[in-house]
């Protein structure tokens, strides 16, 4: 097995769907905790669905050499409504970017006192400098960041759920949403929110994910997804008074002290980052194949259209933006599905 590829493409997949909604707990438990333990088999569901579906959109990929997501929607969607999914995935991005470099200013005020647009710039200069560099940088930046927030974030909330001082909350039901009222659907829809964000990516990267082990990087890091959101999940179940806070498992990690609340914010702020430029890059490679922009003035564009809208508030794009998105991506599930299976029967 082809160890690099296997684990760069890991650490892509869970970096491209690990964003601040993920580290921070907050769309943990607007997709699972809510419904108390169910939601929790939910999370094994869904970390299955994200493992089968990856190393099918990797095969599919592969077989028809992609090299960009509309390239990707063409194929399993057809020109005409290729071209309808195409718009609306542009959407998500910059919705997604936007929730991301918003909450970098968030949290650098909330946290550390410090002006939101100090958060902006720094976040924006790390982005910049990895989509500076394209595929490889992509690649890059998730390799090492990834397995950061991995120790980080799986170390506090396996120590939050072990230093637990109460254990008779796992049938807790809270948060009501409209848009998601049953487990087992709210688990299809995340991975159908996620999976989108994580097709786009990895057709961005073109032939860097065609490599031999890319598959099996997608199977490892969808099950990793599934072990951080398992984590996460029966830490809040833990901890019930965390929950439907902005930014729960902070309050989590604030309960073994100071020092893991501070580094559970840098672990959040490196989320944000690398689900950022997961969709920067996307973006930004579209732009590119409209023939209009070059590849760096196409960067600067996308930045500097995010800066003057960086304020949106975050829990409110989780809870009704993200669902929604998760309702128009499962069209891609069954039809990834569909042709996978149809191109390994012959």
């Amino acid at each position: 097995m082809h160890w690099k590829t296997t684990f760069q493409v890991a650490a892509t997949y869970v970096g491209a769907v690990m964003g601040a909604g993920f580290a921070s707990g907050q769309e943990i438990q607007q997709f699972f905790v809510r419904f108390g333990k169910w939601g929790l088999v939910g999370i094994v569901i869904s970390a299955l669905l994200f493992a089968l579906l990856g190393w099918g959109m990797l095969d599919l990929q592969k077989r028809w050499k992609i090299t960009s997501y509309t390239e990707f929607f063409d194929r399993l969607l057809g020109s005409k409504w290729g071209r309808c999914a195409d718009g609306i995935v542009s959407a998500l991005l910059f919705v997604g970017m936007l929730a991301m470099i918003s909450g970098s200013g968030a949290l650098f005020y909330e946290y550390f006192g410090f002006s939101k647009w100090l958060g902006i710039f720094l976040t924006g200069t790390v982005i910049a400098l990895a989509l500076w560099f394209r595929g490889e940088g992509v690649l890059w930046i998730n390799s090492v960041l990834i397995p950061i927030k991995f120790v980080i974030c799986l170390g506090i909330a396996t120590a939050a759920i072990l230093l637990a001082t109460s254990r008779d909350v796992m049938d807790i039901v809270v948060i009501q949403n409209p848009i998601v009222k049953q487990w087992a659907f709210s688990a299809v829809l995340y991975v159908s929110f996620n999976l989108t964000l994580a097709m786009v990516v990895f057709a961005s990267l073109g032939r860097d994910v065609q490599r031999p082990g890319a598959r099996w990087g997608a199977v490892f890091g969808g099950l990793a997804l599934g072990v951080f959101a398992l984590i996460i999940g029966i830490s809040l179940l833990q901890f019930p008074d965390s929950i439907g806070l902005e930014i729960p498992m902070v309050a989590v990690a604030g309960k073994l002290g100071d020092w893991p609340a501070f580094f559970y914010v840098v672990v959040l702020w490196l989320a944000m980052i690398t689900a950022a430029i997961g969709n920067g890059f996307s973006l930004v490679s579209r732009i590119v194949n409209t023939g209009r922009l070059n590849y760096r003035n196409a960067t600067l564009l996308l930045l500097i259209l995010l800066l003057p809208v960086a304020g949106v508030k975050f829990s409110s794009i989780v809870q009704f933006v993200y669902p929604l998105f998760g309702y128009l991506g499962l069209v891609f599930l069954p039809t990834i599905l569909y042709f996978w299976l149809r191109l390994e029967s012959r």
